[in-house]
């Protein structure tokens, strides 16, 4: 801080800081730790690289546009916090209206507001193949808590079962069985 200047964060890089410090809710609610719990920013963050490999395997995809959906797809949990799966699927419409009214609000660049609508609205192949890498990135994270002795095989499970679905609805089976084919023992 300059002296005498107080320094207000705002917009786009308050909510950012908050996706740092906000713990995943399902790790901790299956006993990970919070200092060890992934973070919403770990998981978008982890999500886009993911994004960049597989979408770079699909004909015809905008690879950048795909990675930036999956880093900003949680960006309305900066102002709502993150809601296990079971509650969040229950009250899905419900959640999206209020988090995009924050992120409209909030979030100080058109841009983004505007990638994150186009995201929830789940229109494009790009958006298609964030949502999926989302997915993969939380069962990735799974593999490593179940091998460090935590208790997460439901999610681990669900997740999979998403992704086999998204994988086939967008016909790139071989894509993502190849990409898994290297985390998986």
């Amino acid at each position: 801080m300059l002296v005498g200047v107080e320094v207000v964060d705002v917009g786009l890089t308050a909510a950012a800081r908050s996706l740092i410090s906000l713990a995943r809710s399902g790790w901790m609610l299956r006993g990970v730790p919070s200092q060890l719990a992934e973070t919403v920013a770990e998981h978008c963050f982890l999500s886009a690289y993911i994004c960049l490999d597989v979408s770079s395997r699909v004909e015809g995809v905008d690879s950048v546009k795909a990675a930036l959906y999956a880093l900003i797809h949680d960006v309305g949990e900066a102002f709502i916090g993150d809601l296990v799966k079971s509650v969040s699927s229950a009250v899905s419409g419900i959640k999206e209206g209020i988090e995009t009214s924050y992120v409209d609000k909030y979030v100080d660049n058109e841009f983004v507001r505007r990638l994150y609508r186009d995201y929830l609205d789940q229109r494009g192949l790009e958006s298609k193949l964030a949502r999926l890498c989302n997915y993969i990135a939380t069962y990735l994270t799974g593999l490593e808590y179940r091998r460090l002795g935590y208790r997460v095989d439901d999610i681990i499970d669900n997740t999979l079962r998403e992704i086999n679905e998204m994988a086939k609805a967008l016909k790139i089976e071989h894509v993502v069985n190849d990409f898994l084919s290297k985390y998986v023992d």
